[in-house]
Order: C-alpha cells, then structure tokens, then sequence
C-alpha cells in the first residue's frame, strides 16, 4: 500500500527533535508562526488569514493558540495536543495578541530566557495589524526563524515516500495532458479536463487512506499557465485563456498534492513537428538536463550541479538564452532552499529532494525547459518522475 499519510507518532518525533534543540539552548517554549511549519510539526492543515494561529511548544507538551472557528479543526487533527487557547476574532474589542499575552504568563507561566520564537510576532499577510510578543509580554523572546526550515531540508524516508506517490500521480495528470492538447482547443479547457481525470484517477486509486491538506478541488494537477507558443518565452507566464497552434513550442507543469507533498514535473513539447531550430534548442536544453542529474549526487555542491548544466549551455552555445539556476529544493513548498545555484554554498546530502530544470528561451519562438524531481541517496540520486523525455515522444500531432 502505497505512503498516503504522515502519522501522529511522526510528527511527535519531530516534535521531540525541536524540544532538545530547545533544552541545548536552556530553553522551554518555543511559538511557531508559519502555517507550513505547524503542519509540518503537527499535521495541523488550515487556510491562513488575518487571524494569527500559533502553535505553542512548551516543556514538550503541544499548545495552540487560535481563532474560535478553528478549535475543532485543532482537536480533530491533533490527538496529542494539550491545550487550545482561543480568541472570538481579530481585531475585536480586545486585540488577540493581548489573549496570548495573558495564555503565555498566567498558564503557562512562561519566563523570560526561557522563551523563543519563529518571528517577533504574527505576519502582516492579508490585513493584519498587531504589537510584537515582546510588547505584549514585556519578556524578551529569542529569534530562531530557522530552526524548523532547517530540518525540513533533510527529508525523513517517509517525506521521500510521500514525495514518490506525488511523482506518480503528477506523471498521470500530465499524460492527460499530453492526450487532450489538440490544435485549436483552449488552455484552460485542457488543463480543467487533465487536472479532473487525474485527480479522479488518484482519489478513486488511493480511496480512504488520501487526506488532502489543501483547499484545491485538484489533488492532481497538469497546465501549460500561459507557457504556449512565443509565450514559453516567459519562464514565469501566467495563464492567458490561449489557443494551441500548429508550430507552437509548449510548456507543461504537473504534481499532486500527498499530504502536503509537491513534486515538479515539465516537459516540453510540440504541436506538429518540431522546426530545425525548435530540436536544437530542445537538444541543448536536454544535453544541460542531463549533465546536471549527471553531476547530481552526496557530497556534490550545489554549485556544481548548476556549473554542470552552464558548462553543457556554452559547449551548445546558447547559454545567452539561460535565464534562471538549475533548480532548487522541494518538498511541502514549490520552492525551498537549498538552490542548485553557482552561488550556492551548500552540498548535496542524502535525503534532500530537488527540481532539475536548466532551462532556455528565445525570443519569438518559446521555452525549452523539462523539470524532474530527485532524492539524493547515500551512493547517487533516485529520479522521481517517470515521464518521457525524448523528442519523439512529445510531438502532437
């Protein structure tokens, strides 16, 4: 049965791993902000708005602070949590944070020290207006915006498995994809349809043990987001509502979302028979794909990964076309440091998870840029994606 789900006893491991980072620090309670953070130590998943939710780590018991409307939201999807603190609303007659302040000193009892948080209080995302934990407590708080970012770049044998199932069912939505793209159909249309199917096929598949955690009607989804024709050029287009014609150079995205588990697959691709120039520029961008999975691997730099695929452009000569690095690290985000950059400091480490996607762009013709996503392992790299990557198999007729 295939890995659909983290379960409580993961995230009480994780939970376990902050409090001794804690207690090497002489510290006790640790506030987490960011909502990615918060299910990734707890599983909690909800939609942020202006009305801050704090998970509250504190002596290794697990506390949220919420608005009303999410206390059976806690309950329900955190069976080992301690206690909930609540606010009706924000901004209210009495500000939210000023509930913190009283929850914090009078039952929790927290001391200054002791005390640590992700930022110096909630985000000013969608409207919201507050004073800082330090004004409100008048205790000073540590700052340690990394601390959880850092252990999410190594990912758990069971990230990678979730990361698998991902790849698997981003590959299906995109062969839907490649099925329903036809010459004078629209973008949006074929994205709608591919996206359905595929993500009918996987929640049909997958049945009661899947658990979404977003608030997408698409588990899967496959879409070419404006990448179509002399738009590809635009490596960060945005869906137009276009219509595909004979001659056109095409770019794709798909993944699926396991338990908040994103992979990244693109391919590039035809309508008709590539032109002599489209196949050169397909071929270089192919030969720098290749040099950088090549070069992939434990103990490799980032920096070298990047050089790789830069060094296959020049030998093509057209790394005048490049526009952006060779990929960057994955996992409940599309995008998450480490970056396979030339700038970059960091190595390749067993357990880390990537996009490969060297990519380049002419003007008035398009983009030619194929993302994989890989899982370095202790002797190499493990592709993901399993999904055609030759020419003659991205042709439509």
């Amino acid at each position: 049965m295939a890995r659909t789900y983290l379960t409580p006893e993961i995230h009480r491991k994780r939970i376990e791993r902050v409090q001794n980072l804690l207690n090497d620090d002489g510290l006790e309670t640790f506030l987490v902000f960011n909502s990615k953070n918060i299910f990734y130590l707890t599983g909690l998943s909800f939609i942020p708005t202006e009305r801050p939710i704090i998970l509250i780590l504190h002596k290794g018991e697990v506390n949220f602070f919420v608005p009303s409307l999410e206390i059976d939201h806690v309950e329900h999807q955190v069976p080992f949590v301690s206690q909930v603190f609540s606010y009706f609303e924000y901004p209210d007659v009495k500000h939210p944070m000023y509930h913190l302040a009283e929850n914090l000193m009078k039952e929790l009892k927290i001391q200054s020290n002791k005390v640590a948080s992700e930022a110096a209080g909630a985000s000013g995302y969608w409207g919201y207006k507050g004073p800082s934990l330090e004004d409100v407590t008048g205790l000073k708080f540590k700052q340690l915006p990394d601390m959880i970012m850092d252990m999410r770049v190594i990912k758990e044998p069971e990230e990678i498995e979730l990361m698998r199932e991902s790849s698997k069912w981003a590959a299906r939505a995109h062969k839907y994809l490649q099925n329903f793209t036809e010459l004078g159909a629209n973008e949006i249309d074929v994205t709608i349809r591919a996206s359905t199917q595929g993500s009918h096929d996987m929640v049909q598949e997958l049945g009661d043990t899947y658990r979404p955690t977003g608030f997408s009607m698409f588990p899967a989804i496959a879409l070419y987001r404006g990448q179509i024709g002399p738009n590809s050029y635009f490596p960060h287009a945005l869906s137009r509502g276009l219509m595909f014609k004979k001659g056109d150079t095409l770019v794709t995205g798909a993944s699926s979302d396991v338990y908040g588990i994103h992979a990244e697959l693109e391919r590039t691709m035809f309508m008709g028979e590539p032109s002599a120039r489209q196949t050169e520029l397909f071929e270089a961008m192919l030969a720098a794909q290749d040099a950088a999975l090549g070069a992939a691997g434990p103990g490799v730099r980032c920096a070298d990964v990047d050089k790789a695929a830069r060094d296959a452009f020049n030998a093509k000569n057209v790394f005048h076309l490049v526009r952006h690095h060779t990929g960057h690290a994955l996992g409940m985000e599309g995008h998450e440091r480490p970056f396979l950059d030339i700038g970059s400091e960091d190595v390749l480490q067993p357990g880390m998870i990537f996009s490969c996607e060297p990519g380049i762009y002419e003007q008035g013709l398009g983009g030619f840029r194929h993302s994989d996503t890989f899982v370095v392992t202790e002797d190499g790299i493990e592709i993901t994606t399993k999904y055609p990557r030759e020419i003659s198999e991205l042709i439509i007729e």
